[in-house]
């Protein structure tokens, strides 16, 4: 583990955003995390993937 320095304003800054329980490199990795797509955008993915039909081939289906 290597100790870093930050100004008093970043410290309380993380101690602001640690939930509790939490330590400050677990706090450090959650927010810094990159953030998972939205479900709007997770949404219009599985749309584009899917196979798409003609009205008259889903006419004939039914």
């Amino acid at each position: 583990m290597q100790d870093i320095k930050v100004s008093n304003a970043v410290y309380n800054e993380i101690l602001s955003r640690k939930k509790a329980g939490e330590t400050i490199s677990k706090t450090l990795e959650r927010e810094l995390k990159p953030k998972g797509k939205s479900k709007a955008l997770q949404e219009l993915e599985s749309i584009g993937k899917g196979k798409f039909y003609k009205r008259s081939e889903v006419e004939k289906m039914i």
